[in-house]
């Protein structure tokens, strides 16, 4: 069977092509002869022809390249002395291109013999056709071609084993390359470095030593054919000036080369040990980085004493800096996973790392059969800590807050960071329904601990939600959405608190979802309207104001009640564009009653604590409406509730003055029911305060209520603040609140919010 093309060596296809053009060359020769009728050339051609086309044969369907040049260069040299014999001196001149060739054909030393005996048989069978003059000249031209090709077979024999070398060389370099390219282990690629020496220069044995985290100490990387006993012994060797050849090229970042270990005074300590290793020199290459820094050594031994010549420095450097690219690699890989894998900021394990904890730890506790807690955390009111103290506090509030969970959890249990102030607790391997309730309830407490920034005390408490596996999920998406949703109950209850996933949970929040798809789409559609509850003077019944109220008609679900959907729109920022419907729906509203019916009208608006966020740009914007229509300031006023007073912020305070200064009234909405001091009042400009209907409607002559309303209505006035009583819903109710000097009212007593045409009916009598 023949041997495709593509899979010859190149000698394969020269020898093919030197073959095949000397059969073409010389076979019109042949024919020429038989024409001729020369039986002389007939013989020489025929054995030329025939011996060199079968050549051609033999390595076409054999590919034995060694054999078939040698019978190759036999052939011609017989050939031509035959034709010499035979023809005379005339073709004693192919001597010199079969002398060179034999140097190509035969190996060097049988090349130099094989042409000696040609020149000498040519020329005993030719001498007697020659002159005295010719003859030596023509020997001399033999010998002269002959240790010409000599000389240059030497030499081209010397590059192709340089040539064949480096090629190793490289070939060493590029496997190894690929190794490190494909990220393979540290310890495999400086092995493959190790092996790669020793296979290919015997007489060297590899050692590479690594620096350790410490920077101070040198720690085997690899060492394949060093004794262990010497290997441990140099395991953590410390580095020093003077410290054998390894650590003193650690030291120094130089080049230490000793070519005799038992003479040389790095050597003294390690002696004996290299003695019995039977090592007799060493030269040590450290390895450096980039940007300078030793990064460890690399080592060749020799049994015998040596010192390195010039290649044997650029192989030790070349082989340095593969183990310099490997542990580059080595050290990029470990940073990209620590990058994708863990917190930047507090170290902790993030999402993606989570993900993996979490599939291990739900394997386990499904094949152990056990229960599996997670515990998701939030920090209450952290976006203040950012606002108040900057960023950088903040960073340091959710170092600490990582630290403090670490010591709390317990070894087995897993701690992540999932962004902002949001982190996962996997509490494996639980039991006891009491083990989770303890560590839920050390984690809030430990976090509920002042944290000391700048100085000063700084508290950011923790709403915790808890879900279990496999009583409420069972997968990884359902567990962290159920402990989510533990945890937003604890916010909205108070926040500071842990709390337990219900099926209760799972209703609100599929109702919640609802709510924010159709949320969306009402604003889309204008499913809202407005209601309007009278504010009446308690004397004599007169509308002064007005609090609009907003109502969702949902075409399939009917009513929403407000207290469903607003909590919702504040949460995901669609209170925004809901506030901004109602104040047009409003201010358009309150201008066309003015004008119509009563000048002195006000309709208060309702308000979200995210409306003061950005410098109060929502409520800069209506005013700036309200002149551009030229509507009057006064015909709105705004309702705060008290828990924004509680915040003090001066962008908030701020806020409030622009919005008075332009005329719009100011009213804190339920007023007694928060966490309000009455201190934070003066801080404040405020021009109503509504007392809430809890208060109102448990009122009496004799009781604590009473007495609450008559000392709020005192103070108010005191403030030149004035008052509305909120939740009217008896005449008794209403005259107690006339006899403690309340002036305005509200409730179902004297209105029922009423829809626009309804309320203007009333403006209508009222006019009249």
């Amino acid at each position: 069977m023949t041997v495709k093309m593509e899979h010859r060596t190149l000698e394969d296809k020269i020898l093919l092509a030197i073959t095949a053009a000397a059969t073409l060359v010389l076979l019109p020769f042949l024919i020429s002869s038989f024409f001729a009728d020369d039986k002389g050339h007939i013989a020489v051609d025929f054995v030329a022809v025939g011996g060199i086309f079968t050549i051609f044969l033999g390595v076409w369907f054999t590919s034995k390249v060694k054999l078939y040049s040698g019978l190759f260069a036999v052939l011609a040299q017989v050939t031509i002395l035959l034709g010499i014999y035979i023809k005379g001196a005339g073709l004693i001149y192919w001597l010199f291109p079969i002398i060179i060739a034999g140097f190509y054909l035969l190996p060097t030393l049988v090349a130099s013999i094989f042409n000696i005996i040609l020149i000498t048989v040519a020329c005993l069978i030719t001498y007697e056709q020659f002159d005295s003059f010719t003859l030596p000249r023509i020997i001399a031209a033999f010998v002269v071609t002959n240790i010409f090709s000599l000389i240059f077979s030497m030499f081209m024999q010397n590059k192709n084993r340089q040539l064949l070398e480096k090629d190793k060389i490289n070939q060493l370099r590029n496997n190894i390359l690929e190794s490190i390219a494909s990220s393979s282990k540290l310890p495999k690629v400086l092995q493959a470095v190790a092996h790669a020496i020793e296979n290919e220069f015997p007489d060297a044995i590899c050692s590479i030593l690594l620096l350790d985290k410490s920077g101070k100490h040198l720690i085997l990387g690899a060492a394949p054919s060093l004794p262990d006993f010497y290997n441990k012994a140099l395991d953590g060797l410390a580095i020093g000036r003077g410290v054998s050849s390894s650590g003193a090229a650690a030291f120094t970042g130089k080049r230490v080369v000793v070519a005799d270990i038992t003479t040389h005074p790095n050597w003294t300590p390690w002696k004996e040990i290299a003695e019995k290793a039977q090592l007799a020199a060493c030269w040590s290459e450290p390895i450096i980085d980039n940007q300078g820094k030793v990064l460890g050594t690399f080592s060749i031994y020799h049994r015998k004493i040596s010192t390195p010549n010039a290649s044997d420095f650029k192989l030790i450097e070349q082989f340095a800096n593969l183990a310099r690219i490997a542990i580059e690699r080595d050290k990029a890989d470990k940073i990209i996973w620590q990058q994708a894998n863990y917190d930047s900021l507090t170290n902790l394990p993030n999402r993606n790392l989570l993900q993996e904890h979490l599939t291990n730890a739900i394997a386990n506790a499904q094949g152990e059969n056990k229960q599996l807690a997670i515990a998701m955390l939030d920090l209450d009111k952290f976006k203040d800590v950012n606002d108040s103290l900057g960023h950088g506090a903040g960073d340091k509030v959710l170092i600490e807050c990582s630290k403090r969970i670490k010591n709390v959890i317990r070894k087995n249990d897993i701690a992540a960071r999932l962004g902002g102030d949001e982190f996962i607790i996997v509490l494996v391997g639980t039991s006891i329904p009491e083990d989770i309730d303890n560590i839920g309830q050390k984690l809030s407490n430990v976090l509920a601990q002042p944290y000391i920034i700048e100085e000063k005390n700084v508290y950011c408490t923790a709403s915790i939600g808890i879900a279990y596996y496999p009583d409420d999920a069972l997968s990884i998406d359902a567990l962290l959405r159920n402990a989510d949703q533990a945890m937003y109950h604890a916010k909205m209850r108070g926040r500071n608190s842990v709390h337990y996933f219900t099926d209760n949970m799972r209703t609100d929040f599929n109702k919640r979802m609802e709510i924010i798809q159709d949320l969306r789409i009402a604003i889309a559609q204008q499913q809202f309207y407005m209601v309007y509850q009278p504010i009446v003077n308690l004397a004599n019944n007169q509308i002064i104001k007005a609090e609009a109220l907003i109502r969702w008609k949902h075409p399939k679900k009917g009513h929403i009640s407000p207290l469903d959907f607003i909590p919702v729109a504040e949460e995901i920022g669609l209170i925004i564009e809901i506030s901004d419907w109602i104040f047009d729906e409003v201010s358009q509203q309150a201008n066309h009653w003015r004008n119509k019916y009563n000048n002195d009208l006000t309709i208060s608006i309702n308000t979200s604590p995210v409306q003061f966020q950005n410098e109060g740009e929502q409520f800069n914007a209506w005013t700036e409406s309200l002149i551009d229509q030229k509507i009057p300031c006064k015909a709105i006023a705004i309702e705060i509730t008290e828990n924004l007073l509680m915040d003090n912020q001066t962008e908030i305070v701020d806020t409030l003055d622009k919005i008075r200064q332009r005329g719009i009234a100011v009213s804190i909405d339920d007023f007694g029911t928060g966490y309000c001091s009455f201190s934070y009042l003066k801080n404040y400009s405020i021009d109503y305060l509504k007392i809430d209907k809890s208060f109102v409607q448990n009122i009496s002559v004799d009781n604590n209520d009473a007495a609450l309303c008559e000392a709020i209505i005192v103070m108010a006035n005191k403030l030149n603040i004035q008052v509305i009583a909120e939740g009217i819903e008896t005449e008794q109710q209403k005259q107690l609140l006339i006899q403690a000097g309340c002036v305005l009212g509200q409730g179902y007593l004297l209105a029922r919010p009423l829809i626009v045409d309804d309320f203007e009916k009333l403006l209508i009598t009222q006019k009249s």
